[in-house]
């Protein structure tokens, strides 16, 4: 498939600077909660470069939520999730966009055990870029929410 015809996932820093840019082939399933993208043939560009992991990932847009996360796969198993805590997502047709507040969650497939990633380069670019006291809030309570979705069965059924 083209790249001009798949959906396009922005991530941003605060200071507006692309940090990732992630293409992914259909909707598999939207409602008021969130949106789920979905490739099997996983591309993005980073710094310019682009890349082809050509594996199976799934992208979860929580609407209303400051955090996405997406599903890895190996060899068509469910190997982990990464959640980003990021500002809510902008959707506009095939183009989604947001900044990433550079803390990230990894939960293992069983989701007995989670990694918190990135405080110490969030609390860095809080000062570099004078992050917004709602900023710091909302990237906060993020990450909690995050930890309690972990006992959210009726959702996690959704990937089983």
């Amino acid at each position: 498939m083209d790249l001009k015809e798949k959906i396009i996932v922005v991530a941003k820093k605060y200071d507006e600077r692309e940090l990732l840019r992630c293409f992914f082939d259909k909707v598999v399933l939207e409602n008021k909660e969130f949106l789920v993208l979905t490739t099997n043939d996983f591309k993005y560009i980073k710094n310019g470069k682009e890349e082809n992991k050509g594996h199976r990932m799934d992208l979860i847009i929580f609407k209303g939520k400051w955090f996405n996360a997406l599903v890895f796969y190996k060899e068509d198993k469910r190997e982990k999730f990464y959640f980003n805590i990021a500002t809510l997502a902008h959707i506009k047709d095939k183009y989604i966009e947001y900044i990433d507040m550079d803390i990230d969650l990894v939960f293992s497939s069983d989701f007995k055990k989670v990694t918190i990633l990135d405080i110490e380069e969030f609390e860095a670019h809080k000062r570099k870029y004078n992050y917004s006291d709602s900023f710091i809030k909302n990237s906060l309570e993020a990450v909690e929410q995050v930890k309690e979705l972990k006992n959210n069965k009726s959702f996690w059924r959704l990937f089983r």
